[in-house]
């Protein structure tokens, strides 16, 4: 390792990426042509363009000295605190109003994010002030899904765990939970305990979404103190802050209110302790945090070492003068993982064993999604947040290495882990990761939002402090397409997203779900429908119901007895069956000759 260090140390990395960045640009986007996969040279435009502008940019500012570009400017900041308030009333009202939330409430957020950014940039002494805004914006957007509609699903896993929570409210014991949520009962008896606490007054998956929500609020007050360890400049911990609620997959899983949620506001929690000066209680806490990640998720473990274990190659390659992840961590996060999976989650043990013969003996997995394949354009749009969010991590990376000197500090580590994982941890090339090692490889970018956080502040921060004030006010408008972009794509707003991709939408309506209730209660036989809707008829109606296969031959539904169908959704969306099937098809495969025992409007059953 000392070699390679030498040979490519981190004194090079500036010079090296400045190069490297827009040949593998062009590479990225030219090698999928030649081989006639202009889809993927599509899907890669996301990544090529942030990669090329990086590269530009760093080329074009040179570093200063002074420590700040705004502080002579007397800015009051009560007026753009007012009118950040002002806002959210009217976004509130507009929430009222409107049964989906309309593009102009997406337009309002990115009013919100952008005053809070303009404050941070601006107002010095008033960290608590963009803090609170931060996670206003943040918990108004979180909770206009989750409290807003229905009942929120996201990827359908939801429903299981708030069957799980119901059974431990109704019989006061983990006893009898599903075996895949046995091993890890804490969320759900957590959820339970608070649904108790409010006297009934909130149902429990309500009980579920604002735990889940002010967790991961209280995470961006982590995220700051997280930062300004790292360095000790509280501008730069108010920027990463601002980069992880622009961060889709940390809006998701606010509103993804299951135990691997909590884990990575736990992870985040690790990471900060790591940084206070080791003693015997800073290796307590330690030990307690690994413990409860582990506890409420068994799954996330191996997900967390992997990313300890690559900090702690990275700081040992880079000689950081203080690493902050010992052999004490990585031993005891093992060490605990391996006792508690044999006594208490063997069924994981079996499950990877599978994974892992499955992967040299079983069928190639799938390559992604479908819309990757037939609708490049369409994805592209809705990854435009993680073009930014590259942008920044990569200015951060070469705005740092620019300056030699520092190459040894935890920052140092840390903005070269974020580069190397960014094919983890960003859509796109985890689909690729996915296809070759048959593994969830996408699961990364679930545990990994504090380090893009981190160098894509410091990015946003060199930018700032390099630039006058015509460059401020560019940067204003890229932080108004970011916040923008990040709160309307399809992975976080499937209820009514700009650019909608071939997927299903989050939530039941209040219809859709009464409608559901009295399928479940009503009709005894197996059914099949697609997945959405037989998570929720198997989770909440203990009723038989498979998801409707396509692939075999003959019409649609032939080898169905009973069928259900959501139409609403489907007036709007593609079911997911096996595949996505639109409307048309549904249509095609005369459905309506069958019996119909039942329609709502928006469900109805069909029988032979």
């Amino acid at each position: 390792m000392s070699f390679f260090r030498d040979f490519v140390g981190p004194e090079r990395f500036y010079r090296v990426g400045v190069v490297a960045l827009p040949t593998a640009a062009v590479l990225g986007v030219l090698g999928p042509l030649l081989i006639g996969q202009s889809n993927l040279s599509i899907l890669g435009l996301y990544l090529a363009i942030p990669m090329l502008a990086g590269s530009i940019i760093v080329r074009k500012t040179q570093p200063v000295t002074y420590e700040y570009a705004f502080t002579e400017y007397d800015i009051d900041w009560r007026i753009p605190s007012i009118l950040f308030h002002c806002t959210v009333a009217v976004l509130v009202i507009v929430l009222i109003l409107t049964p989906v939330r309309p593009t102009i409430f997406y337009f309002g957020v990115a009013v919100l994010y952008t005053l809070t950014f303009f404050q941070a940039a601006t107002a010095d002494g008033k960290e608590l002030v963009v803090l609170y805004q931060l996670v206003v914006a943040y918990l108004l957007v979180i909770f206009s899904v989750t409290l807003n509609y229905a009942l929120f699903v996201g990827r359908t896993d939801l429903s299981g765990h708030i069957s799980s929570a119901n059974h431990v409210l109704e019989t006061g014991s983990t006893a009898g939970l599903s075996p895949t949520y046995e091993p890890f009962p804490l969320w759900h008896v957590f959820v339970a305990e608070s649904t108790l606490i409010s006297g009934g007054w909130l149902e429990t998956h309500t009980s579920m979404y604002l735990l889940s929500g002010f967790i991961f609020a209280a995470g961006i007050l982590g995220m700051y103190a997280l930062a300004a360890r790292v360095l000790s400049m509280k501008k730069f911990a108010l920027f990463a802050a601002f980069v992880m609620v622009c961060f889709p997959l940390y809006l998701f899983y606010g509103m993804y209110s299951i135990a691997r949620s909590v884990t990575s506001v736990l992870f985040l929690l690790l990471l900060l302790t790591l940084m206070i000066r080791r003693s015997d209680s800073q290796r307590v806490v330690v030990l307690l945090l690994i413990v409860a990640i582990v506890i409420y998720h068994p799954v996330s473990i191996p997900f967390v070492l992997v990313l300890l274990a690559g900090v702690a190659l990275t700081e040992r390659f880079l000689d950081t003068r203080v690493p902050i992840v010992d052999t004490y961590v990585l031993g005891v996060a093992a060490g605990f993982t391996t006792i508690y999976w044999f006594y208490r989650a063997e069924f994981i043990v079996g499950r990877l064993t599978a994974s892992i013969i499955g992967m040299f003996t079983g069928p190639s997995p799938s390559t992604g999604p479908e819309s990757v394949e037939l609708s490049p354009w369409v994805e592209v749009a809705n990854y435009v947040p993680y073009s930014f969010l590259i942008l920044l991590l990569l200015l951060g990376f070469l705005f740092w290495y620019q300056q030699p000197t520092l190459s040894r500090s935890t920052f140092a580590s840390l903005a070269l882990f974020s580069v190397l994982i960014v094919p983890l941890v960003f859509p796109g090339p985890t689909l690729l990761l996915d296809s070759l090692v048959g593994v969830n490889v996408g699961r990364f970018g679930h545990y990994s939002f504090m380090f893009v956080a981190l160098t894509g502040g410091y990015g946003l921060y060199e930018l700032v402090r390099r630039g006058g004030v015509r460059t401020f006010f560019v940067i204003l408008v890229l932080v108004s397409c970011l916040s923008f972009t990040a709160v309307s794509n399809d992975f976080v707003a499937s209820d009514n997203p700009i650019i909608e991709r071939p997927f299903y939408t989050f939530y039941f309506t209040e219809h859709e779900r009464s409608s559901l209730e009295h399928v479940g209660a009503t009709f005894e036989e197996p059914m099949a429908a697609d997945r959405p809707a037989c998570r929720y008829l198997r989770s909440f109606e203990a009723t038989e119901c498979e998801r409707i296969s396509v692939d075999g031959e003959g019409e649609l539904f032939d080898e169905y007895d009973t069928v259900l169908l959501r139409h609403h959704e489907n007036e709007k969306r593609p079911l997911q069956f096996s595949r996505y099937v639109y409307e048309d098809e549904i249509s095609a495969a005369n459905i309506e000759l069958r019996n119909k025992p039942y329609d709502s409007g928006s469900v109805a059953m069909y029988t032979r």
